[in-house]
This record gives C-alpha cells, structure tokens and sequence, in this order.
C-alpha cells in the first residue's frame, strides 16, 4: 500500500513539474497578431512587423487576407488575437465552439464607451410617435460605409412600419414602398440599389422619397441633405419633420446660435418626445472595434494591451494599429462576444431581420467541401452588412450536380467555368453576372495557332489540316464550331464530332475516348490530360498544324503573336494567330473571348426573382471585392480563402458585370447561345421541309376542290 502511494506520489510530482515547465513555455512564447494586409495597412506591416522579430518582443506578426481570416486562424491556434468590428463579433456570436474572448475596446476617445449613439429628432409639432405617419422624414441615406451599415440605415423604419412581402416585388421595393407610403415626403438621397437601372426605375416610381431633398430630381449623394450633416440640414431648413441622425452630429450642429433647440425634440422608443435640453433617447448605439484572443490566452493579451511593462511591444503594436487611431481600454471582465454585444442598446436586435413566407433566400450551389466553407462565411458576412435576399448554401457532390440542381429547382445559382456554359446552356440556364478580370489580357481569348512560317493563311485554309485541341467540348471545341458554321453558311452534319472530322484530316482531342458516340476514325484521343499546354506541344511536334488554345495560357510560353507571316518583325516569336481571311496585319487575332467566371440560374427566373439576385450579387461585390470600403475588407469575395486561391470565383476577377464587350471579338457566351439555338441537325431540318412540303400539297389539293366545287 505505502509503495503504490509512493509511486503514485511521484508520478503526481513529475506531472506537476511538467505542467510548471509547459506553463513557462507558453508564457514565454510570443504571441501571434494577426493583421490584414491591404492598400491601406500594406506599409506599417511592411515596416512595423519585422521590428517584432527580437527577443524583447512579445508578439509577432501572422499576415491574413481579411478580417474573417483572422478570426478563422484564432480557431485554428494560428494566431492568438487580432481586431474585430462589431459586425464581425455578430458572425462570431453565431459560433458558439469558437473559444475566443473580448479583451479590450480601440476607443477613439477613452471616456467615450460607444462609438456613436443614434437618435431621432423632430420638430415641435409632432407631439408622439403615433402621429409622424404623413410627415417627412430626413434619412443619411442607404449606402454603405465603413461604420454605416444596413442595420443602422434602415433599424428607425423597421421599427415603425410593418414589414411587406408582397411577392410582386423585391425585398427592396418592398421596403421602399413602405417608405413611400408611410411619409409624406422624404429626402433619402444617393443611391438605393448597387443596380443603377433599378435605382433609376426606384426613384422614378416612388418620389416623394425624393421630394423634401434639395434637388428633388437628382435625388445624388452631392445632394444638400444627403449624409450625416445633410440630414440635419434638411431638418433644421424646415425641408423636412422628423430625422434620423447621430447623437454627436446633432449637439455639434445645434452648436450654432441661429438654430433654437427649444423648436426640436428627441423622439423616444416609447413614443413619446423629449426636449433637446433633457437626457438623449438613444435608439441604438454602435460599439467599438476590438481586439478578441483565444480563451486560453486571452488574460495575457488584456494586460499586454494596456501594460507598460513592456513598452517595446506597446509601442510597435500602437504603430501597427494606427489606422485605427485609437486607444485600448481593457474590458472589465473578458468577455464572449454576444455577451459584449448585448450590453449595447438595439445593436444586436438591428441584426434580427423578420422573414417573408414563402422564404426570398437564395440557394448557392457549390460542388467541394472547401467551397461550402468559403460560402458559409459568405453567408454570415453577407447577413451582418445586411445584404438581402440571404443566401443559404447547398453542397452538391460535383460540379455536374450542381447544374442539375439548378436545372431541378433544387437551388437558385453556380458559380460556372468557362467550359461548362454550353452544357448549362443546354440544360436551361442562362447567365445572370460575369467575372471580369484585373486586366484585359487576362480575359480567356481562344485562338488558332500555328507556325511562323505554315502554309495557312487564314482560318478558311485550313480545311483538310491536323488539329490540335485542348479537350473535347471544351472552350476551344465549342468556338471551332462557331467558326465552322461561319465559314459554311450552317452546320451542316448532325454531330459536332461528323463536323470536325469532316472538316479537318486528323484531330487530336483529349478526353474523346470518353465520350459515348460514334468517333470519325480520323479524330482520336491523346495520352496526355488535355490543357493549353498539351495542345500547344501537339503543334509543337507536328502532330497538328494548328492548335485552337487559349492565349492566356500559353503567351508566357510563346512569346508575342502576330497574325500576319512576315519574317522582318524583330519580335518574331515563331507562332502566329490565324484570322478569318488573309490579312497583313500584325495585330492577334482571336477567334471568341469568354469570362472567367459567370453566374448561372434557371432561364425561367421571373423578372423579380431575376433583379433580387443580381442586385444581391452587385451589392456583395461592393462590400466584399477589390473595391472594398473601409480600411481592410471583411471578407475577401475573389481573394484566398485561408490561402487557397480560386475558390467559387477565380482568383483574377476584378468584379462581377452583367455584360462585357471586347472590341472586334465575339463573346463565348454568344457562341454558347447561337449553337443551342441551331443545334437541330440536317436530318431535322429535312423533316421539317419535308413536312412542310406535304402540308403545301394538302393545301394546294384543297384550294383546287373549293375551286372545283364552285
């Protein structure tokens, strides 16, 4: 008994020499900042966070992408703390396994606890709440800022006006009809939708949303009362009775000595006024960004953030937050981040939103279990900046699946690939939005390629050549085929392999051996997996004389293209471009250019449902492109996701358009529709004339009876 107890003893000590030795460690080791590098952060990382790599240090830096990574490498033991907005701690709220901590406030003013506060002020005429139906309302306006967001622009009118559904309508219109018919005049000017056609259409149909503004018919954001002073503005010029303003906007312009407080009251959430002279009726207040810590450190980051024990680690990480301009004020106790939310009036109730039934939200098929990630902090990113419809995302197990899906009414929209436009073409589904790239050349541009010094001078001579392509009904598969009914007036055969191996004496086609027709025994697959490059080697080698590719892919490769075949030009790469006839110029000839991406959904959209999800789509590439607001983006729409790239959007977009036009080059989503629209074969078209032969016979043998009977 006494031997077990001693061994047991020692064991106890020697885990408790461990546990002392792991606490040391973790004590001295550094903590991880993440920070998100953008325009605006890119110089102070660059030159603030290698001072960090020093043993006196206390911290280091971890580079994410945007402020949601960050959160995501707290999760992961990636990084230990980095700084949220409020909308951030919302998505946060909503995961209740993530472990992490609130652990000080970046005030911008140490003794201001909230950032700013919201109230409504009206003039003395109105006496209550229940009597501003029919007044005129003065609004900052609908657009987003890097503090302004939905559930700030709109929490006064929800709280006032019931909610419409009708389905006639978009959740917009919805809520600007009800606008529209509960005030008599307003000025909410600036833009209402990210869809300038819609907003025009808006703004004509519905007024008097326009009418108490300075220029009622422009109804711009360089309108007099439009923004946060505007609003005052139209308040205190009698344009309007009742606005919707910020506490400190307010007592700075009733600052002025022209303007008598004693003509304007707050107007209280229980519905009653208040004199300006008297306590502010705050409607709801927006708290401060913050910095959030994994749990199990979150007590070292508090005392880190405020101590002055170690003043070099204070230092650099004040310099890395300068762009916040702010001061850490340690939270009282640490906190989850719902718990710190609620202590701040209406801020979490602004981001409950009631529902219509049937539901608006939008189905977003993906295909892989990365892009279901990707999309679900999507979803929650979407959700806290208030962009309507919401959208809910629906794994499916490959990407064919997906357009199925789509075709089945199972879900709304697909993110497609170039190569899979002509089978949703095919199967009803129409492009809403296409992924536009950074740069022009980087725009998928399909061209035929051959040597320098072959014979061909144009696409017309090729008949009777070898070709190279890089997949069987691919991009490059699908433009040739354009092209061929081009050139001959129609399509004249059946089958699009009939047509190729027609036209061409051999054909190299990868991926053909899959298919489940009959192959002209002149076209047959290759060894290699089909890509531009492969299609390129198969010219290269004289196994085709031309290879139908994608310049993108293969410039680096090549060099600089002409289309013209002199021999004198310096920049003579070796290949060149075919056009459709003989030409001297040196310009690149190219046969179609496609996106790099595009939005697909079912042709039958209605016309609402159609303008919901692209003003939807519009709205998410405002807040969560390229062209961000605010100081780092949220979220990265086209950018990594926890660095991997390319995931639902190519990594190249730019933004997301819902036409695109490239001078003197047809379009392959115009290719994709004139092929489904002529893809009867000839063995159609000859029912069809024979059918309407024998129907002319019967009308002749009719008219000559009538005749007769006569």
């Amino acid at each position: 008994m006494l031997r077990d107890w001693t061994k047991m003893n020692d064991r106890l000590c020697g885990l408790f020499i461990l546990l002392v030795l792991f606490s040391q460690h973790i004590g001295s080791e550094k903590l991880k900042l993440c920070v998100v590098e953008s325009v605006h952060t890119a110089k102070n990382i660059r030159q603030f966070c290698p001072q960090l790599n020093t043993p006196r240090s206390m911290i280091e830096c971890v580079i994410g992408n945007d402020r949601f990574n960050c959160l995501r490498r707290l999760t992961t033991n990636t990084a230990d703390l980095t700084v949220l907005e409020p909308e951030d701690l919302v998505a946060a709220s909503a995961y209740r396994e993530y472990n992490i901590l609130v652990t000080n406030e970046l005030r911008l003013f140490q003794m201001e606890k909230e950032r700013f506060k919201m109230v409504v002020l009206v003039n003395k005429d109105v006496k209550s709440i229940w009597n501003i139906k029919g007044k005129r309302f003065c609004h900052p306006g609908l657009d987003t800022t890097d503090d302004w967001t939905k559930a700030f622009s709109t929490y006064f009118d929800k709280w006032i006006i019931t909610k419409e559904c009708d389905p006639e309508k978009t959740l917009l219109e919805n809520r600007i009809y009800g606008l529209s018919s509960f005030f008599e005049a307003a000025c909410i000017a600036g833009p209402w939708s990210a869809d300038t056609a819609f907003d025009n259409k808006l703004k004509s149909k519905y007024r008097n949303l326009c009418g108490a503004c300075d220029n009622p018919l422009g109804c711009y954001s360089s309108d007099k009362y439009h923004g946060r002073e505007g609003a005052l503005l139209c308040l205190t010029d009698n344009a309007g009775d009742i606005a919707w303003v910020r506490l400190d906007d307010a007592l700075e312009h009733f600052k002025e000595g022209q303007i008598n407080k004693e003509n304007f009251n707050y107007l209280c959430l229980d519905g009653t006024t208040r004199s300006m002279k008297s306590a502010p009726c705050v409607w709801i207040t927006r708290p401060w960004p913050v910095v959030v810590a994994r749990a199990e450190v979150a007590e070292k980051v508090e005392k880190m953030m405020t101590s002055s024990t170690s003043p070099y680690s204070s230092m650099v990480l004040h310099d890395l937050l300068e762009n916040y301009r702010t001061t850490p004020v340690s939270i009282d106790t640490l906190e989850t981040p719902e718990d710190f939310l609620v202590k701040f009036s209406g801020f979490m109730s602004a981001n409950n939103r009631a529902k219509c039934r049937p539901s608006r939200r939008v189905q977003w098929c993906v295909a892989s279990n990365l892009e279901s990630r990707k999309c679900r902090w999507l979803r929650d990113a979407a959700f806290v900046y208030g962009v309507e419809p919401s959208i809910s995302c629906k794994q499916e197990t490959s990407r064919a699946a997906c357009l199925t899906a789509i075709k089945n009414n199972q879900a709304d929209i697909f993110v497609a690939q170039p190569e899979e436009l002509y089978k949703a073409r095919k199967m009803g589904l129409k492009s809403l939005v296409q992924a536009v790239p950074k740069k022009t050349n980087q725009f998928d541009r399909i061209a035929a390629v051959v040597k320098q010094d072959s014979r061909f001078k144009s696409i017309r001579d090729l008949r009777g050549a070898k070709a190279c392509f890089t997949g069987y009904r691919d991009v490059g598969w699908y433009t040739f085929l354009s092209v061929l009914k081009n050139m001959t007036g129609g399509r004249p055969e059946c089958s699009d392999l009939e047509a190729v191996g027609n036209f061409f004496a051999e054909g190299v086609v990868p991926g053909l051996a899959d298919s489940q027709e009959t192959i002209p025994s002149n076209l047959y697959s290759s060894g290699t997996a089909g890509n531009d490059l492969s299609a390129l080697r198969c010219l290269e080698t004289d196994n085709g004389d031309v290879a139908f590719v994608n310049l993108k892919n293969v410039q680096e490769k090549i060099g600089n293209l002409r289309s013209d075949s002199r021999d004198d030009h310096p920049n003579n790469s070796g290949y060149r471009t075919l056009c459709f006839k003989d030409t001297d110029e040196a310009d690149i000839c190219t046969l179609a250019w496609s996106p790099l991406n595009a939005v697909v959904a079912h042709e039958n959209l209605t016309d609402i449902r159609r303008e919901e999800i692209y003003s939807m789509l519009l709205e998410m590439n405002d807040l969560f492109g390229n062209t961000y607001k605010g100081e780092v983006p949220t979220f990265s729409l086209y950018g990594p996701y926890d660095s991997n790239n390319s995931v639902i959007f190519s990594a190249e977009t730019q933004y997301l358009q819902m036409d695109v036009h490239q001078m003197h080059t047809q379009s392959y989503r115009d290719i994709v529709d004139r092929l489904v629209r002529q893809s009867t074969c000839n063995g159609s078209r000859n029912t069809s004339y024979l059918y309407g032969y024998i129907i002319s016979i019967y009308i002749l043998v009719y008219v000559l009876k009538e005749l007769l009977n006569v």
